[in-house]
């Protein structure tokens, strides 16, 4: 089973500079933009996924709801694949909060208060990738999941055996954006085919 990973399109928190917003966070004008270009590419490229999945996040489910607008009912939303809760500072501008506190991200253990680690994000993300992804990775086809940049990131550190509490993120990819790793039988493992392409 090939995966096909999917960053949302631009949020209204993204054009405004935000900490990582919350769940409510839709995408812009120009996100819908991007979402419709990348929905293009990838009828172009007759890219067709088995099994569709999605963070419930808005901008997620936006972005998932518009490229397989004829599969709705394909797509299973997971809370796994959400983004980092920041809680109380989802509102705040992300520079503000790195001037307020600068040593944060030297611990990926730390909480955002009301909120959830980065580790936690990423622990829960890891067994999704577990639970769901590793038992169907000799089985034929493609899995797409429509998600954002912190779990992409965690996913393709996982299958490539890095490990996220000494380094994180490793990847970072646009928005509207998809990357593709391939199962190999011969290597038994995940390579990765490419990361972070656009329409």
């Amino acid at each position: 089973m090939d995966l096909l990973l999917i960053r949302h399109g631009q949020s209204e928190a993204n054009s405004k500079g935000l900490l990582i917003s919350n769940r409510l966070d839709g995408l812009t004008i120009d996100g819908q933009k991007q979402a419709s270009r990348l929905k293009g590419l990838i009828a172009h490229e007759e890219i067709n996924p088995t099994i569709i999945f999605s963070s419930p996040w808005l901008r997620a489910k936006s972005t998932a709801e518009q490229i397989f607008k004829n599969r709705l009912s394909d797509i299973r939303f997971d809370e796994r694949l959400a983004e980092t809760n920041p809680g109380i500072f989802g509102s705040w501008l992300e520079v503000d909060f790195n001037k307020e506190f600068p040593d944060f991200y030297q611990d990926l253990s730390n909480v955002y208060e009301s909120g959830e680690s980065h580790l936690g994000m990423a622990s829960r993300v890891k067994q999704w990738v577990d639970d769901t992804l590793l038992p169907l990775q000799e089985e034929s086809g493609l899995l797409a999941v429509v998600t954002h940049g912190g779990p992409i990131s965690v996913i393709t550190q996982h299958l490539l055996g890095m490990e996220i509490e000494e380094r994180y993120p490793s990847f970072t990819v646009p928005n509207a954006s998809m990357s593709v790793m391939k199962w190999r039988n011969d290597l038994r493992r995940f390579v990765v085919h490419y990361i972070g392409r656009t329409a």
